[in-house]
């Protein structure tokens, strides 16, 4: 899970996506590394810049508690506690879309 995490992290500071911003709150760029800051027509991934903030947090508190199954997401969503995932949403609910 360590290397998964310091890939999307890496991933993450490379793609010069919104979460690279002065501003953006502690763990928002984990998120960049896979939700691209531009839309890419054949992705599954979806964008998260735009989205409203409680959406956001309802499906990282479902990946977190396991009601949303996944590979990747439930880990990450571990990650961060309710106040966490409420600063990144909010932050990504900002992003222009």
């Amino acid at each position: 899970m360590g290397r998964l995490l310091l890939s999307v992290l890496a991933l993450a500071l490379l793609s010069g996506g919104p979460a690279q911003a002065a501003d953006a709150p502690p763990g928002a760029s984990s998120c960049t590394g896979c939700h691209a800051p531009l839309k890419v027509t054949d992705s599954v991934i979806p964008r998260i810049a735009g989205r409203k903030a409680a959406d956001i947090v309802t499906f990282m508190r479902e990946y977190r508690s396991g009601a949303w199954p996944s590979s990747v997401m439930g880990r990450i969503a571990k990650g961060f506690d309710d106040q966490q995932t409420e600063a990144i949403a909010a932050w990504f609910a900002a992003q222009p879309e």
